[in-house]
């Protein structure tokens, strides 16, 4: 059994990734910006892969999670699956005085599954009072276990690198360039991941692992202090300058815009 990726929305503006298998599809955070929006993504995902049987959120930030999404997902009778710690946080800054009656709120804390899918949650350092996880994702494929890990919104490698160790598929945010930083400076970039840092993960990682991902994409990229192509050639470079094989596909993920569907097997 293989698993897809997919990417909607991955910026400071909006993030939501669909992951899935022939037996159940998941979103990992719905911050999009209406319910149109949000119909538009469930209605693609829906031609391509099998009904989503939940929304993972990685945190509360609004372009993780919002009102107007979780409107259009109780609408469609999804799963929403948040920390426990988040449960009342989310109802105090995301409802809107609305009562959601049939939303149904499915709180975490340690690993779940879900159809054909084994879903380990992870902790993130970000932003202070703000709990923040990532998530590694497990699929059975023939005689072994498809391993898939997603983080962003993280500014400590070393809560990921474990995790990342001989993944099938990786995406990890790659917020912003140092030098864009400095001519657009954002307090809450020390929040996020430079180019230079997600790069050094990646090649200690490869250099770790038993074996190359099948593809890695990079994300989260903040649209005034990045580029796609400024993150990829410092991942690149780095790996040049560490003599370490850069022997996987590397794709930056768009902004706005779907991806391309990523093949994990």
């Amino acid at each position: 059994m293989s698993m897809y990726f997919k990417t909607y929305a991955s910026s400071s503006s909006g993030n939501c990734l669909a992951l899935w298998t022939n037996r159940c599809a998941i979103l990992i955070d719905c911050g999009l910006g209406s319910m149109k929006r949000t119909r538009a993504v469930l209605a693609d995902l829906a031609a391509i892969a099998p009904p989503v049987a939940a929304v993972l959120v990685s945190h509360l930030h609004s372009d993780h999670v919002a009102y107007y999404p979780l409107r259009a997902l109780e609408h469609a009778a999804i799963p929403v699956r948040v920390h426990e710690a988040d449960l009342a946080p989310l109802r105090l800054r995301h409802f809107n005085g609305y009562g959601f009656p049939h939303l149904a709120l499915v709180p975490y804390a340690g690993p779940f599954d879900l159809p054909g899918l084994h879903i380990e949650p992870f902790p993130l350092s970000h932003q202070p009072a703000c709990p923040t996880f990532g998530f590694t994702i497990r699929a059975p494929n023939r005689t072994r276990w498809l391993k898939a890990v997603i983080a962003t919104d993280f500014n400590r490698p070393d809560d990921v690198r474990p995790h990342l160790i001989d993944a099938d598929f990786i995406f990890i945010e790659s917020n912003h360039d140092l030098e864009l930083l400095k001519k657009y400076y954002n307090p809450n970039s020390r929040y996020h991941m430079p180019n230079p840092k997600t790069a050094d993960l990646l090649c200690q990682t490869r250099l770790q692992s038993k074996k190359a991902p099948a593809a890695v994409m990079l994300g989260h990229l903040s649209p005034q202090r990045n580029h796609p192509q400024l993150a990829l050639e410092t991942v690149d470079s780095h790996f040049q300058q560490h003599l370490a094989p850069r022997d996987f596909p590397l794709t930056a993920a768009p902004q706005t815009t779907p991806s391309m569907t990523v093949t994990i097997q």
